[in-house]
């Protein structure tokens, strides 16, 4: 299932998945009266953010402590987390008008009955936002060994026509100032190929790659918003693949 991250305003990749939950909601149309579902929650920030805007959020995740933190950490009348397998969801029919499942596909056994189950909970006319990781060709074995497949934009597409009508390709890719950011603690990153730096407080590793930012005339991890993110239509040249997928109403 997707690494839980909790969230760190100076985590650059928290970040990005934040901005993931922003852009959802330019999207999808009328979200202040959608009933939103957020498949594999994680953590729960993002279910909390898009519930200051939704009608109601419910967030799911196989991970009973994941879930008890996130009802611990996030809390709004119109938002709640509930231990459950996305592959076998509780709610009945036509229970969301939207779903949100952000780098979770990839990690499941049946990718074909989770989107099953996605379907099944939306209307007609309902909404399927979803992230997962580009493969690097078509059949490619993933990289990360928690990746049960990764897809090419075609792979991708061809599974999700099976239950949506319309399906709309996106790709990501860092801001300028987050671009170079990136570049200038990779820098530090190579220094580290062990990967020792996970060891020391988060809040130590952050500073230090603040320190050395702004040394060389960049920014502080404190300044990225998910305004530094970019979210382009068609975009070919990204390491994520975003599909908007809309149930027409009459079919």
């Amino acid at each position: 299932m997707p690494e839980r991250r909790y969230e760190c305003s100076t985590d650059t990749q928290h970040v990005v998945n934040l901005s993931a939950y922003s852009w959802a909601m330019g999207i999808l149309r009328d979200v202040a009266d959608m009933r939103v579902l957020d498949a594999a929650c994680g953590a729960g920030y993002g279910g909390h953010a898009v519930a200051v805007r939704a009608r109601s959020v419910v967030g799911v995740d196989r991970d009973l402590p994941t879930v008890r933190e996130a009802r611990r950490r996030y809390r709004r009348p119109n938002l709640s987390f509930l231990p459950m397998d996305c592959e076998n969801m509780a709610f009945g029919d036509a229970s969301f008008d939207a779903v949100l499942s952000f780098e979770t596909i990839e990690h499941l056994d049946d990718d074909r009955r989770f989107l099953w189950e996605v379907t099944r909970v939306l209307p007609p006319g309902g909404w399927l936002v979803l992230s997962t990781p580009r493969a690097k060709a078509p059949g490619a074995v993933p990289d990360s060994p928690v990746h049960r497949r990764e897809y090419t934009w075609d792979e991708l597409h061809a599974l999700l026509a099976e239950h949506f009508q319309s399906v709309r390709f996106f790709g990501r890719r860092l801001g300028p100032r987050l671009a170079g950011l990136e570049r200038e603690l990779d820098g530090v990153r190579r220094f580290d190929p062990w990967g020792l730096r996970r060891f020391l407080p988060r809040g130590l590793r952050h500073g230090v790659g603040s320190l050395i930012s702004r040394a060389r005339g960049g920014i502080d991890l404190a300044e990225v918003t998910i305004a530094d993110v970019e979210y382009c239509e068609g975009l070919s040249v990204t390491s994520t693949l975003l599909a908007v997928c809309h149930r027409k109403v009459g079919r």
